[in-house]
């Protein structure tokens, strides 16, 4: 059975060396990339190392393109600026203006492929070195091929999801010539089928959980093969296939739903009860490698979603966050302030908006951000009238800020990222019973997440919950779908997982209609104090809190926001940004690309 816990395991591997099992003492393994068939892949530590390299491949930042498809939905402002961004590389995301001869489409298509072939080979020598493996090692043998074929079937469900509407290259084995190199697209019907088959097989014969699940921290399980699986259904409009599968993952008695706020979005949250699956970063090993070379085992989305290289948030989901309505029936919503024992507060925006944003509304002195009260850091960190920060992949529950932790500096960070959750798969049901017809069900789905946030509920009362506040409302599928597309997905799931959001709005028809409601919404920044944690108020931010409520421009007039997806409503063509082009790079050495 596999050990991996890539923190301690990959550090050897990106200096042409790669660690095995977590409880083997001879970690100094060569790296089988760089070796012949003749001379590595001989044996089951062999392909475990290879398997290994694998899962490294998932770190590469671009294969997620976690900033880059924010900004290109609607969960981002291009970095610095307003009201235009001078970030030019994110800028022509944001307004629907890239093409094939962008890098990051190059970069992403490649960090796919990467990971398959590092799959293929895993799965080849396991072909190989089947008829010698003894009855002892089978099992390990079958665990070693679900991992290697997930990850190839994952690797082209990424690409049937992003390019050239799903017409992409299958790779079932390793090029060994130029010839098997040069192959041309698929047809998506046939790539659909390809990686389902591969996931299949990964659900087949994954376990549930792992014997030591704390060793094997990181490892693909049967829970993730069938999110991933159910999700390729979903996608394609199959509700009663995905159905029993996000219903195992919810019943299967391995995830729930945390409730616990410094279990969320923390260092110390970490592989919590929620995460289905979630890549391992660190920096404790290798700080000689630099953050730009390959296989570095640190992230740079802590400083990016930090500073104005990345996202901001948009104002309309600043907005949204801010208004997420508090159930103040709920004690958890209520709390002593640390500055005067005795007194209690209602909270100033939700657990949920607390937990994952940073906006300067919040100025509860609990639940800190890099030790200081919320909105207070936002004051003073704010340049380029941005309105609010990500929370998700920053470090602001263990420093003051995100530099000092490595001697790379703050683009070095070791927080590991979430790809899916158990969240998304109670949002992702619900969905299907929506459309399946179930509404009820549906609805119990969805505030069974929102009570985990001491959230109002939606619809009539609940026993289930009958101490809580329902918002009395009457919800058909219109009415419902309508608050899944716009309000609950976007703010549960935000800026996560692979191209959500787009491949969300895509699949719901709903991308040009999002952008032109958007771009004609308007909304209002005025001044806000903050308290401190003394409880003392602090110098007003002017034009920081945003709202909907009309006031008179000041100064020079960027108080008021009412151009934001302007251009992406105008650019935005189906046929050209639904889905990617075959990168340039590809279609220029590849011949068989039409």
């Amino acid at each position: 059975m596999k050990k991996i816990n890539i923190k301690y395991i990959l550090m050897l591997f990106v200096t042409a060396c790669l660690s095995v099992a977590c409880d083997d003492d001879n970690l100094t393994e060569v790296n089988p990339n760089n070796l012949s068939v003749s001379s590595f892949w001989m044996n089951l530590k062999d392909t475990d190392g290879g398997l290994t390299a694998t899962y490294n491949a998932m770190l590469n930042e671009n294969l997620l393109g976690i900033l880059n498809e924010g900004i290109r939905s609607d969960m981002g402002w291009p970095g610095f600026g307003r009201p235009r961004s001078n970030r030019d590389g994110l800028r022509t995301f944001y307004e629907q203006t890239y093409n094939e001869s962008d890098g990051f489409i190059q970069a992403k298509w490649d960090a796919c492929y990467t990971l398959i072939f590092r799959a293929n080979q895993v799965i080849e020598a396991l072909e190989r070195i089947e008829s010698n493996i003894t009855e002892g090692e089978r099992n390990n043998w079958i665990s070693q091929m679900a991992q290697a074929r997930f990850f190839r079937g994952l690797g082209h469900f990424y690409l049937h999801s992003s390019y050239n509407n799903g017409n992409v290259i299958i790779r079932n084995k390793v090029p060994l010539t130029t010839e098997d190199l040069e192959q041309p697209v698929s047809p998506a019907a046939e790539v659909l089928s390809f990686f389902r088959e591969d996931l299949q097989f990964a659900f087949d014969n994954l376990p549930l959980q792992y014997n030591n699940p704390q060793s094997n921290s990181g490892c693909v399980t049967k829970g993730t093969a069938a999110t991933i699986l159910g999700t390729s259904f979903l996608y394609e409009s199959q509700y009663e296939a995905a159905i029993p599968l996000f219903n195992g993952v919810i019943r299967s008695g391995v995830y729930e739903l945390v409730d616990d706020m410094d279990l969320l979005f923390t260092r110390a949250g970490e592989f919590n009860a929620e995460s289905i699956f979630e890549l391992n970063y660190t920096n404790d090993f290798r700080t000689d490698i630099g953050v730009f070379q390959p296989d570095v085992l640190t992230n740079q989305l802590a400083v990016k979603t930090t500073n104005n290289e990345g996202p901001n948030l948009p104002v309309w989901l600043v907005n949204e966050y801010k208004v997420d309505p508090i159930d103040f029936a709920d004690e958890r919503n209520t709390y002593e302030v640390p500055s005067s024992l005795g007194t209690f507060e209602q909270r100033s925006v939700s657990l949920r908006t607390n937990a994952m944003v940073a906006i300067v509304d919040d100025d509860d002195p609990i639940n800190l951000y890099y030790q200081q009260v919320t909105g207070i850091r936002i004051v003073l960190g704010n340049s380029g009238w941005g309105f609010g920060r990500y929370k998700k992949y920053t470090n602001h529950d263990i420093g003051t800020g995100e530099g000092g932790m490595d001697p790379r500096g703050s683009r070095a960070s070791g927080k590991n990222i979430v790809v899916n959750r158990l969240a998304e798969v109670y949002l992702m049901q619900a969905e299907c019973l929506i459309k399946t017809g179930n509404i009820s069900g549906a609805l119990e789905l969805i505030n069974t997440v929102r009570h985990r946030w001491a959230l109002r509920l939606l619809g009539p009362p609940n026993p289930k919950w009958p101490s809580s506040t329902f918002d009395d409302e009457v919800y058909d599928e219109t009415r419902l779908m309508e608050h899944l597309m716009f309000t609950e997905k976007p703010l549960e799931l935000s800026l996560e997982g692979h191209q959500t959001r787009w491949n969300d709005l895509r699949r719901w028809g709903v991308i040009r209609e999002n952008f032109q409601r958007l771009s004609e919404q308007t909304f209002y920044a005025s001044n806000k104090q903050v308290r401190r944690l003394d409880g003392t108020l602090g110098r007003a931010r002017p034009s920081s809190s945003i709202g909907t409520t009309p006031i008179p421009a000041v100064g020079n007039g960027l108080n008021i926001i009412d151009y934001e997806y302007e251009d992406a409503a105008i650019n935005y063509t189906p046929e050209l940004h639904d889905y990617y082009p075959i990168p340039l790079g590809e279609i220029r050495t590849n011949p068989n690309i039409n």
